[in-house]
């Protein structure tokens, strides 16, 4: 089958553009490289370098490749951050989304994988089960949401097939080590290597699952699959146990063998307190299961962090600076104590 995956120089696109190319498809991968990294795409995808946001070039490109099956995970997927950036998050999510989907279909798209976000769920409370309805409470699921919602309105219209994942809170081998605003994995590997404080919002006592690339690819992978028994469906896909983000810090420090300094800030505007879902849907359609789990997956990408070493931090400025950002996103001064 001829896919196309977006997002495939970032993390999860670049393992799924993988793992579909070793399953003897013909994968063409799309990214800008605005979070992501060509040193992550892997032989045997065709790699274009293109802006999403650009539709004519978007057109063009899709014309060009015209895909049978679209994985959809292109995305500035910075949740707390899209509060202040919000331009840059509508154009690289819902925007992006319409320019690859519009020409797609009109070539014949059959399916749809649309890797979309926990984000939907807002501030409910967990786990958040795929009946629950979507209540986005920040920029970020705001576009998720529409994005989810335009997938089921144009399939109702059109006749294609799709399956929506809502990963949530995914780490692991080639996850952005320089991103300061998302990925709090990674952000606490990059800090300890650098001898940079441990900066944790609020008290660290809000509530995250946490998957490990390793356990959640092989149900991505399924979700690519045309099955009557998962077309038109959403699945929630990641860690069956939640954690504090205080025990979290605690495995990524014994990863490193460290003992990092802990400041608490204060906690984000609209950041959503505890945050986790279910997950025997996608074990029950996806086959998903952890085979490695968070203490393993935290050790093994640890392993490959240390290979790359400390990281220079994005230079990137928010398109709304204000006195509600954290501190550490708006000062190249950074904080040595508490300040929540």
């Amino acid at each position: 089958m001829r896919v196309l995956v977006t997002g495939a120089a970032g993390f999860m696109g670049s393992h799924v553009a993988e793992g579909l190319t070793a399953a003897g498809h013909e994968v063409v991968g799309i990214d800008d490289l605005s979070g992501g990294f060509e040193r992550n795409v892997t032989a045997g995808v065709k790699f274009l370098r293109v802006d999403l946001r650009d539709a004519a070039e978007t057109e063009r490109v899709v014309t060009e490749n015209p895909p049978e099956l679209l994985c959809h995970l292109a995305a500035n997927a910075r949740e707390g951050a899209s509060q202040f950036q919000p331009r840059d998050v509508c154009g690289r999510n819902l925007m992006a989304y319409v320019n690859v989907l519009v020409p797609a279909l009109r070539l014949g798209l059959k399916k749809v994988v649309l890797y979309s976000s926990m984000a939907v769920y807002g501030n409910q409370t967990p786990p958040f089960d795929e009946r629950m309805p979507r209540q986005p409470v920040d920029v970020y699921g705001v576009n998720k949401t529409a994005m989810e919602q335009m997938t089921e309105i144009l399939a109702d219209v059109h006749g294609y097939s799709y399956t929506i994942i809502r990963p949530h809170n995914v780490f692991g081998e080639r996850q952005s080590l320089v991103d300061r605003y998302r990925n709090v994995v990674g952000i606490f590997m990059n800090r300890i290597m650098r001898g940079e404080p441990a900066y944790v919002y609020g008290d660290g006592e809000q509530k995250r699952a946490f998957s490990y690339i390793g356990d959640s690819l092989p149900a991505f992978l399924r979700a690519a699959e045309v099955r009557p028994e998962i077309d038109h469906e959403v699945i929630n896909v990641g860690g069956k146990h939640a954690v504090t983000v205080n025990e979290l810090l605690k495995l990524v420090a014994a990863g490193f063998d460290a003992e990092p300094r802990v400041v608490h800030l204060p906690d984000r505007p609209r950041e959503v307190k505890n945050a986790y879902s279910t997950w025997e849907k996608s074990a029950e359609l996806l086959g998903y299961e952890e085979q490695y789990g968070l203490e393993e997956g935290i050790r093994r990408m640890a392993e490959w962090a240390k290979q790359l070493g400390p990281q220079p931090w994005m230079e990137e400025r928010l398109e709304l600076p204000s006195e509600k950002a954290p501190v550490i996103w708006m000062s190249d001064e950074l904080p040595d104590e508490d300040i929540a």
